[in-house]
């Protein structure tokens, strides 16, 4: 997960690729909410680098991973959650009525930062929401893909808590 301040950088990225390091420059969310996730950090290189990440792809099979590994990475430090998490918003984001209602509120996808972009999809889709339901909308975001299960827990929460939070949500 990325920093509180991260949302607010325009500052470059550095991504590591398979040993290759790469220099992102800021891009809006709406480039992001575009993108293919799994190739993100290929996506939003300049077109010189994209060149030279295609030629380490020819050359070195182990690219590939890391393009996807440093995707997922800066998605979460980006947005300051879990990968999955500014993965979904980015998702919930793009829908006719979530998207009408962010452009209603003047937030313009080319103006703003995936970070800021996901946090205004948040408060959008809890503005209303009661206890209940913002804990439905954070446990529907929380749970991770198939295959990356492991990565839920990330020791920062007590199993009861869980549990208790679970219970609760199920009434």
């Amino acid at each position: 997960m990325g920093s509180e301040s991260a949302a607010l950088s325009r500052s470059p990225l550095p991504v590591n690729l398979g040993g290759h390091v790469v220099s992102l420059p800021w891009r809006p969310a709406a480039v992001w909410a575009t993108s293919n996730l799994a190739v993100l950090a290929a996506q939003l290189a300049e077109p010189a680098d994209r060149d030279r990440i295609a030629e380490w792809l020819l050359k070195e099979p182990d690219v590939a991973e890391a393009i996807q590994q440093e995707s997922l990475r800066i998605l979460g430090q980006q947005t300051g959650r879990k990968w999955w998490e500014g993965a979904r918003l980015l998702a919930t984001s793009t829908g006719p009525e979530i998207l009408g209602h962010l452009t209603l509120a003047g937030v313009d996808p080319w103006a703003v930062s995936v970070g800021q972009w996901c946090a205004a999809t948040y408060a959008l889709c809890t503005k209303d929401a009661n206890e209940r339901g913002r804990l439905r909308f954070d446990f529907s975001l929380s749970i991770p893909p198939r295959g990356y299960e492991d990565e839920w827990d990330d020791g920062a929460d007590d199993a009861g808590q869980i549990a208790a939070a679970v219970a609760g949500m199920m009434g």
